[in-house]
């Protein structure tokens, strides 16, 4: 059954859904397991880190689902972690410098390292897990744009504290996270950025990440978890009126070919333990 087919109102449903949007890319991946090449399209950054965009894209579900209890087979993904983040192997992703694609792929890479440690990291060789932990500490290293992508900073050093790594660098996550605030608007709502721009990013990936970061931290920064789950919540209640009664959302802003990822936020509430509005409402 195609994911498009299923009713998406039980947990088994969604356990479901997840399989079948990543079934086929790993079908796709490389014969070294590092990348998927899901056909011949354009992007403004390299076929190498579009490569990698294929392998780590489905982790954001696949992750989640391991951390709530169902079996994935990590196998294949095990070993295109420890290919494509060797430099000496044919498949290595390629390290990254600034503004680079690679640093939006390292996320999901952390989160899986955040959420399943011990069915992605303990599982890797020492050399791996010290190769690994270094490719996604570049992202301290290296400039982002001055927008959602400083959460990746982030994100990546909520992984390295969980993995007990020494590359976790607290100021760098704390610099990312006061440039951030700077984005904070009111009632909610951020600016993507020092821009104008205040369309479906501040759903899917500054209060996305944000609530992410909130249930990974919320044990070493209580106070500021508790600040985004707020902001969070605030802006729930302007958000949930983006959406029809049947779900449909409006088409407006960037990105709309991720289709549904406007749907993430509210994911994101209940990852996080926040009750903006009445579950079921």
């Amino acid at each position: 059954m195609t994911w498009q087919a299923l009713p998406l109102d039980t947990r088994a449903a969604l356990r479901q859904a997840v399989r079948a949007l990543a079934g086929p890319v790993r079908e796709r991946l490389s014969p070294g397991g590092a990348t998927a090449r899901l056909g011949a399209t354009g992007a403004h950054f390299s076929a190498t880190a579009a490569g990698l965009e294929g392998f780590a894209r489905p982790l954001w579900g696949l992750a989640p689902l391991a951390a709530g209890g169902a079996e994935v087979d990590w196998a294949p993904y095990l070993r295109g972690i420890e290919h494509g983040s060797d430099p000496a192997h044919p498949e290595y992703w390629g390290t990254a410098t600034a503004n680079d694609q690679r640093l939006v792929e390292a996320a999901a890479l952390a989160l899986t390292l955040a959420l399943v440690p011990e069915q992605v990291w303990e599982p890797l060789p020492v050399a791996a897990r010290l190769r690994l932990a270094r490719w996604l500490a570049r992202i301290n290293e290296v400039e982002t744009p001055d927008n959602n992508w400083l959460f990746f900073r982030v994100l990546v050093n909520d992984a390295l504290h969980k993995v007990g790594s020494p590359l976790h660098d607290p100021e760098a996550e704390r610099a990312a996270l006061r440039r951030l605030d700077a984005f904070y608007l009111d009632d909610g709502w951020y600016s993507d950025g020092p821009t104008r721009q205040r369309d479906y990013y501040v759903s899917f990936a500054l209060h996305f990440y944000g609530l992410v970061h909130s249930r990974l931290s919320e044990d070493r920064d209580p106070e500021r978890a508790r600040v985004l789950r707020d902001r969070a919540a605030l802006f729930a209640r302007d958000f949930a009126h983006w959406f029809d009664d049947d779900g449909a959302a409006l088409p407006f802003g960037r990105s709309l070919t991720y289709r549904f990822a406007q749907g993430a936020f509210w994911g994101a509430l209940a990852f996080a333990g926040v009750e903006a509005l009445p579950w079921g409402s």
